[in-house]
């Protein structure tokens, strides 16, 4: 994908502050924005809501970058906005930057913020996702959060990918299609009647709390058809609530959380193989929700990942840190050394 920013050429900072930089992951479900100093001293931060412009729309998806950049850079200092040397900005649906409208609303996000309009850089939320987890150039990353996505990074730029088709005809492995399949699974049981699943159980209690089938017009497929309707009435996305449960149930041996589980990990698999050589020593990167929160899908998909290759599999650290990293070797930091990349990446304690 080709690489698009306002300026190649950061502005000169101001000669009475540290030069800083500014780092964000701007992702489907939430924003965070960090700065720091070019040697990784977290300044300030900000979190606001998902800047997805293919999902949100370019207008929510300004409002929340303007929110989590311009509060960030408030906790930061006063003198903040005018040391700004580069900012990198992971933007899930980078894609809808190909439309000049969208393009255009966003950067005027940024400016909202107080960023001047040099030394801005948009990339892909997997770009910096890969960042997070390596100082390499090369290799892959997979984000398996509401949705899913496998990249080949090639000089630190998506050069292919795999799925990331969105809920309705892909995403398969993350926590929307986890959802889904245990939704599907829990419907099934309900439709039956009987005792049901610890899956099936705690998942018909998330969604229609309290209703039990009683009386004698109230068959168990009709307590099915109103789980149905229930899901059917809300957003189809809601269904990557329900993935925890199936990590919770598959502690318990519930047998369907198992299968769900092993599905999830090859699918999400099969999307990395399908961006990589055979046999290549590359790192793996791993990023989002399901992959940080389901210990048995991350195992999973480690040991389909690791047979047969010494490839590292490792998971991404602070991805805003990760923006704000790419952001430093804008500004000049060195790229090869590996304290200075931990400092920016290392996760929340």
């Amino acid at each position: 994908m080709t690489k698009r920013q306002t300026d190649a050429s950061p502005p000169p900072p101001s000669s009475s502050a540290p030069a800083l930089v500014v780092g964000v992951d701007a992702g489907g479900t939430a924003t965070r924005a960090l700065v720091t100093t070019l040697d990784g001293e977290r300044l300030g931060e900000a979190w606001a809501g998902g800047a997805n412009p293919n999902t949100h729309g370019p207008e929510h998806a300004g409002e929340q970058l303007t929110e989590a950049i311009g509060a960030a850079l408030d906790r930061a200092g006063p003198s903040a906005r005018d040391a700004v040397a580069a900012t990198v900005v992971g933007l899930a649906g980078y894609s809808g930057l190909r439309d000049d409208s969208v393009r255009t609303r966003l950067d005027r996000a940024l400016a909202k913020a107080g960023l001047a309009p040099t030394g801005q850089e948009f990339t892909g939320d997997d770009t910096v996702a890969f960042a997070a987890g390596t100082l390499e150039r090369d290799g892959t990353v997979l984000i398996a959060g509401t949705g899913a996505i496998a990249a080949r990074i090639e000089d630190r730029r998506r050069t292919r990918s795999a799925d990331g088709m969105g809920w309705l005809i892909g995403d398969e492995g993350s926590a929307f299609w986890i959802g889904h399949q245990a939704a599907r699974e829990t419907a099934r049981q309900l439709g039956r009647g009987g005792e049901l699943s610890p899956l099936a159980r705690a998942v018909a209690k998330h969604v229609i709390p309290g209703q039990r089938p009683s009386g004698p017009d109230r068959w168990p497929e009709e307590h099915a058809r109103n789980f149905a309707r229930t899901l059917t009435a809300a957003p189809p996305v809601s269904l990557a609530e329900l993935a925890p449960l199936v990590t919770d149930a598959h502690a318990l041996d519930d047998g369907a959380a198992v299968v769900i589980v092993n599905a999830a990990a090859g699918h999400l698999a099969q999307s990395v193989h399908q961006v990589r050589v055979p046999g290549e020593p590359l790192p793996v990167v791993l990023s989002g929700g399901v992959l940080l929160g389901s210990a048995p899908v991350r195992e999973a998909l480690t040991h389909k990942l690791t047979m047969g290759t010494g490839a590292p599999v490792v998971m991404a650290g602070c991805t805003a840190g990760g923006a704000a990293w790419l952001a430093a070797l804008q500004a000049g930091a060195d790229e090869r050394d590996p304290d200075l990349h931990e400092v920016f990446t290392r996760p929340e304690g």
